[in-house]
């Protein structure tokens, strides 16, 4: 556990591992780091002073705390602040960024009455676990990112330094799913996890809660982001408030506590739906979706939309704001760029913009949003997420960026504005975009093979890689959206303009492949069709494709952290496919399949075929083996489990008829009597022979 250095003035804050302690008389600390900043070394008597100090300030805020159960109270000192003065400090000149080699060093001092303090950080990027010693990796990643209860959509990633856990970690902001009975919730949740281990996440609590006393209108919060600014050492979170504010907040930790009672800025729902943000220098960004209403006032613009006849989707347009302002007195809005492109003087987007900012290897800055697009099959999605960039933040024009693939494999129906360009997605979580197994290029299908809906999201860093995290649907339904990540390529084309090379869908989100001799649940699968040729449902009213949901297989939501075997793949019938990309068998061997099904009274008898690569052998897939689902098998199965539901579960086994090696996707296509139900399934794996 390193120690953090301290700077003496009139008062200092000692941080040694999770302890704080402030410091009333000036004392100087024991230098702890090779960079020091005090010049004298502290007296033996001097030390033993700071040291009383320090133990008699731990126990009576040990003693406070217990009292109060742990409150903070409004006039107590901030743990990451040395004097009361906590927006007062700024960045001292001998601080230093981290690079992914070398740590950082961060140092502040007060303006109002010269209290200091510091603190080091390591590399960006890990080349070992620290907590395991073995090299770094996401190997233990897979989709849904978070625990099977959890819900978590328009997830919006961003690496900070923790000072309690000493080691850089990505926090996800975002809606909550809370009921499933509607899209978000009054409180918004917060999971992190180490860069170095993308399975390892953690609960981080309620970091906001506007269901009682809510002052700044609104019953739900939509679509959250955060931001750190570190020439002050304070972190923003802006909130869609629906249908009233976006509520601009501060703190100083990435977790909070983020004060509901708090507004630095607040902007009227229809200007600033699903905000997000950027901090670059000391200075706030701020990205939104404007509404219809939320432009109406502005003739340009509202002049520009209606000649280009856009009329379909949710009619957004983007906009940033620069903020002008502190967190002491608030906030207000400064400069407005509407972000016009290089065919229009605005920018159309569905809903959910993200300021990525700039990215150094695009040289470029970088706006995410959700595109609305027209397939071959005429539907509509919402499912993509697409990018522009530009070179100027607030004055620039904002080019289209290309993701390295053709644009030319279906026609747009050009008596509309669409928001969307097939030659710009870099995530769509209803998987048109698939990674093909042998020259390793992203292809677009236009083919969905996953219950789609709408997406958002945005892009990070990461311990060296770049990913995506954004949602997918389950329960047939948009309310029970669930995180997911998957790694995108970030980087110059030949001729130097930006290219972001699109995520693919798959179950092991984060890692390259998940080991097939693990137990892995059903509802990582990301590969759910009702037929080989037809493809996946959406969620949405007016895609053609909403009547499948009635008699698809769909993800089973359950939100109980101590249910078991109650999150499954169920209203599984004749010819469904389930798949999970990819599964690593290593060396060649003979193999045994293991299912974990349950079968009801009315369920009819069937089998499920084990496909390697693709779903059929028409589309290049391999039959590998062949499990069979009868009422009698599962009566009869030798290993059993009861759901919390008072299901009872059956392991069934099949050996594998040739031997498999190396990593492949995997599909599970079921057969039984044509329009019933053959069972649900919760878990699955491979054992080696």
């Amino acid at each position: 556990m390193k120690k953090l250095m301290v700077l003496a003035m009139t008062g200092s804050l000692l941080l040694t591992g999770n302890a704080v302690a402030v410091l009333a008389e000036e004392t100087v600390s024991e230098e702890t780091t090779d960079e020091a900043v005090s010049e004298e070394a502290p007296t033996e008597a001097e030390a033993k002073n700071a040291d009383d100090a320090s133990t008699e300030a731990e126990s009576d805020e040990t003693e406070e705390n217990s009292a109060q159960g742990d409150a903070v109270s409004d006039d107590e000192i901030s743990p990451y602040r040395a004097c009361e003065h906590t927006n007062s400090y700024k960045l001292a000149e001998d601080s230093h960024e981290a690079t992914d080699t070398e740590g950082g060093l961060r140092h502040y001092v007060c303006s109002e009455c010269g209290a200091e303090y510091s603190y080091q950080t390591d590399p960006l990027v890990y080349e070992t676990n620290p907590k395991t010693g073995e090299p770094a990796d996401q190997s233990g990643s897979s989709n849904p990112l978070l625990p099977s209860w959890e819900y978590v959509p328009d997830g919006e990633p961003h690496v900070f330094w923790s000072r309690d856990d000493e080691e850089w970690r990505v926090y996800l902001y975002g809606s909550h799913d809370k009921e499933g009975k509607s899209m978000c919730s009054a409180e918004q949740v917060l999971w992190s996890a180490p860069v170095y281990d993308l399975s390892d996440w953690r609960y981080e609590g309620v970091i906001l809660d506007i269901s009682e006393g809510n002052t700044y209108g609104g019953n739900m919060l939509f679509a959250p982001d955060a931001e750190y600014d570190v020439t002050t050492d304070t972190y923003y979170m802006v909130s869609s408030q629906v249908f009233e504010n976006s509520v601009l907040r501060s703190s100083t930790s990435p977790a909070g506590p983020w004060d509901p009672d708090q507004a630095l800025l607040t902007i009227p729902i229809k200007n600033s739906y699903d905000p997000s943000l950027y901090i670059e220098n000391g200075t706030i960004y701020m990205a939104v979706s404007n509404m219809t209403s939320g432009y109406a006032d502005n003739e340009e613009i509202s002049k520009m939309v209606e000649e280009d006849n856009y009329t379909t989707g949710m009619k957004h347009v983007a906009s940033i704001y620069k903020l002008d302002g502190n967190a002491d007195d608030g906030y207000e809005i400064a400069e407005t760029t509407w972000c016009p492109t290089d065919e229009r003087g605005f920018l159309p987007i569905f809903e959910g913009p993200s300021l990525t900012g700039y990215v150094d290897e695009l040289g470029a800055y970088v706006l995410l949003y959700v595109s609305y697009e027209v397939g071959a099959d005429g539907a509509f999605y919402n499912s993509a997420i697409s990018y522009v960039w530009t070179d100027d933040l607030m004055n620039g024009t904002w080019h289209y960026g290309s993701n390295g693939i053709d644009n030319d494999v279906v026609g747009y129906d050009t008596s509309v504005l669409v928001s969307g360009d097939h030659g710009n997605v870099i995530s769509d979580t209803s998987g048109r975009y698939v990674k093909n197994q042998e020259t390793g290029e992203m292809e677009f299908t236009d083919f969905a093979t996953y219950i789609s809906g709408n997406n958002h999201g945005g892009m990070a860093k990461v311990n060296g890689k770049w990913y995506f995290f954004g949602h997918r649907q389950t329960n047939a339904s948009n309310a029970s959206r669930q995180a997911i990540v998957g790694q995108i390529g970030v980087g110059p084309a030949e001729d130097g303009s930006p290219v972001i090379t699109p995520m693919e869908l798959t179950s092991c989100g984060a890692a390259d492949s998940m080991d097939a001799f693990s137990t892995w649940n059903a509802n990582t699968t990301t590969y759910l069709l009702e037929a080989v040729d037809h493809p996946a449902p959406s969620t949405e009213g007016d895609n053609v494709h909403s009547d499948c949901l009635v008699n698809g297989p769909y993800v089973v939501a359950d939100r109980d952290q101590d249910a078991v075997h109650t999150t499954c793949v169920t209203n599984l019938k004749d010819g469904n496919i389930v798949g999970y990309k990819y599964l690593d068998f290593g060396d060649a061997g003979t193999d045994t399949l293991k299912m974990l099904v349950s079968k009801t009274a009315d369920c009819a008898d069937g089998s499920v075929d084990l496909y390697l690569d693709a779903p059929s052998e028409d589309q290049g897939g391999t039959l590998a083996g062949t499990l069979e689902l009868t009422a009698d098998a599962v009566e009869n199965a030798q290993n059993k489990e009861d759901g919390s539901n008072e299901t009872s579960w059956s392991w069934l086994k099949a050996d594998c008829q040739q031997e498999i090696s190396g990593v492949h996707a995997v599909y599970f296509v079921f057969h039984g009597e044509e329009g019933k139900m053959i069972c649900s399934f919760d878990q699955f794996g491979f054992e080696r022979n």
